[in-house]
């Protein structure tokens, strides 16, 4: 592994537990014990019932894609040496959407539908990225 020179995402104590399941290879999100509802990006309350009785709960690995676009001119400096890029929003079991990267694909081949895994990217001691690859 070598020296990973792009941002890194911020943790909080609430978001700490979605990090600790890519490092191990999972996709952690909130399930409300009240109501069902599934959650991502983490909250406090469940956004469907406002219960605060939330536990994480591993949602897969597998999903498809909801939206993507193609970054053709990267914003940040860091970003410019991969463009063209994918950014997806992928729908996970139970409704979950997740912003990320799609990886090896190529461009002619990116649709709304295409089904997906996940890749887990460790890119410091401290991170694993969740990005996604055709299924």
């Amino acid at each position: 592994m070598g020296t990973y020179s792009k941002p890194l995402p911020q943790t909080s104590a609430l978001s700490l537990p979605f990090w600790e399941g890519a490092k191990n290879s999972e996709i952690r999100v909130q399930k409300c014990r009240a109501c069902g509802h599934m959650e991502h990006p983490p909250r406090p309350l469940c956004t469907a019932c406002w219960s605060p009785d939330l536990e994480w709960t591993s949602c897969g690995i597998e999903g498809e894609i909801y939206s993507y676009t193609v970054c053709h001119w990267a914003t940040m400096k860091e970003f410019k040496g991969d463009a063209p890029y994918i950014i997806a929003i992928v729908q996970l079991p139970g409704g979950v959407r997740l912003t990320t990267n799609i990886i090896e694909c190529g461009l002619d081949r990116i649709s709304v539908g295409l089904k997906v895994k996940a890749a887990f990217d460790k890119v410091t001691d401290e991170f694993t990225l969740i990005k996604f690859q055709p299924a």
